[in-house]
């Protein structure tokens, strides 16, 4: 059984696929799992020291911001969109998939597009209460379509299947005990784990930063994960009671 799975640009769609593909695995020893996501994502990290089966196409998503950078980088993307377009065809032909799966992102759009084109069984799982533009693009020709919180359901006309967030096992192997060693932590104190999601948010960075100098009086800890663009400007409050971190796997 060959299985593609898609889906990436951020670690809220990356990491579910993953997810998704150890179950699988653990079921059907057997089967062939194929992850595909964008050169430009941040599966282009995470995937090859996972020692999986993976291809990155060429593809970016639309840059919102406007600036001689942002506008260069759309110019470029019908140049980009075509050549993705042509090796996702190449890459299905090769893998003939008994089923993809979409976990959103645009790294996820053709290979729903390619597999809905040729009739191969589709599930889209979607994480967000309010479904992404893949998910509502192809919600309506795909077999299946899970969902994670009840609100997603009024946006999309198919009937899903309320189905949660797919967890990596890992995570819930772990202990307190253990995470606060590997820091450094005191065990005794306080623990606050602050995060935006892989991407960082700027207004809990901002938040952060204006608080950070009350947290020995306050006898906390903080795990700080700041988001790869901006680690840079908050690098400096890394102490013994704070580590600032781009990205936490």
């Amino acid at each position: 059984m060959n299985i593609i799975i898609s889906g990436g640009g951020t670690g809220g769609h990356l990491f579910p696929a993953l997810a998704i593909g150890d179950e699988i695995k653990r079921r059907y020893p057997d089967a062939n799992i194929h992850y595909i996501g964008s050169k430009f994502g941040i599966e282009k990290d995470v995937l090859p020291v996972k020692n999986v089966n993976h291809y990155l196409l060429p593809i970016r998503g639309l840059q919102r911001t406007i600036n001689l950078e942002g506008i260069g980088k759309n110019l470029m993307l019908p140049g980009r969109l075509m050549a993705s377009i042509s090796k996702m065809k190449s890459l299905f032909n090769a893998i003939n998939p008994n089923l993809v799966i979409g976990t959103g992102g645009y790294a996820s759009a053709l290979p729903l597009r390619e597999a809905i084109r040729k009739k191969v069984p589709t599930l889209i799982q979607e994480q967000n209460s309010y479904p992404g533009v893949t998910t509502r693009w192809f919600a309506d020709k795909a077999n299946t379509v899970c969902i994670a919180f009840e609100e997603a359901q009024s946006y999309l006309k198919k009937k899903c299947v309320l189905a949660g967030n797919p967890v990596r096992k890992e995570i819930n192997s772990g202990t307190r005990e253990t995470g606060l060693k590997q820091f450094g932590f005191d065990l005794d104190k306080k623990t606050l784990f602050l995060f935006g999601g892989s991407q960082g948010s700027l207004a809990l960075n901002e938040a952060m930063d204006k608080m950070i100098s009350s947290l020995s009086i306050s006898n906390t800890q903080v795990v700080w994960q700041t988001g790869k663009n901006h680690h840079a400007n908050y690098a400096h409050h890394e102490s013994d009671i704070c580590k600032v971190l781009p990205f936490i796997d």
